[in-house]
């Protein structure tokens, strides 16, 4: 996330979160996810296939948070 995102969560780098996503058919709690922050980054979260098709979760698809 870029630097106005964490002031936005008030989280810093290297903090970790969990983040929850909600499909239609199935929510998921990904736990122990390691926050990076830069000015050359986005507000995106990376997850390899295994964990997308666990999550039911394709582009685009949005989750929270969780401090």
């Amino acid at each position: 996330m870029t630097c106005a995102d964490a002031a936005e969560f008030d989280l810093k780098d290297k903090d970790v979160v969990s983040v929850k996503v909600e499909t239609e058919g199935r929510a998921l709690t990904f736990g122990d996810v390691v926050v990076r922050v830069s000015d050359s980054y986005a507000l995106a979260m990376h997850i390899d296939t295994d964990e997308s098709n666990a999550a039911c979760a394709g582009p685009g698809t949005m989750g929270e948070i969780i401090k």
